[in-house]
């Protein structure tokens, strides 16, 4: 793994690891970040990242109902991890998945609140909103962490994680 790499996904894990309760998680998590860092230090440079536009691309297509456009910018071999689902693998698979989020009338929200890029590879990181039509009741909301590599001239998404914020609804009693 190259050393731009290898940077992004050490301070990838700490940021998501950082506030775990187990000591030894955090300890491992910091251990991780500081040998990355140490053995990186002297040849890293961060980019900014994807370019704003493109990652907001990704909403604005969603919202105008082509699911084309959004599953384009993922690679073939992507993988779309949704909290309380499977994994959809494959931009196929993730097309036909976002064509049944369009046909159920949601619109989103994404705010990226980190676009970092070392080399060919970088991560957004932030929040999304998920509302019933353009102003309708609020039905999700939490955190995302994509990640893009640089291949053949285009930035496309490998990895896409979304992490609900809304608990799951309580067991029914009988």
């Amino acid at each position: 793994m190259r050393c731009d790499s290898w940077f992004l996904l050490t301070r990838l894990a700490a940021r998501r690891v950082v506030g775990a309760r187990l000591p030894l998680t955090r300890m491992v998590a910091w251990g991780v970040l500081t040998a990355g860092l140490a053995a990186c230090a002297a040849g890293s440079s961060n980019s900014p990242g994807v370019p704003p536009a493109l990652k907001h691309s990704w909403e604005v297509n969603f919202n105008r109902g082509d699911a084309a456009a959004v599953a384009a910018l993922y690679a073939p071999d992507a993988q779309l991890l949704v909290s309380g689902s499977e994994p959809v693998k494959g931009a196929a698979a993730i097309r036909e998945a976002v064509e049944s989020m369009i046909r159920s009338g949601v619109k989103l929200r994404i705010d990226a609140s980190e676009n970092v890029g070392s080399g060919d590879v970088a991560y957004v990181y932030g929040t999304y909103l998920v509302r019933q039509g353009d102003n309708g009741k609020e039905l999700d909301h939490g955190t995302y962490v994509e990640v893009w590599r640089h291949r053949a001239g285009e930035w496309k998404i490998t990895i896409d994680i979304n992490a609900s914020s809304v608990p799951p609804p309580a067991p029914a009693t009988s």
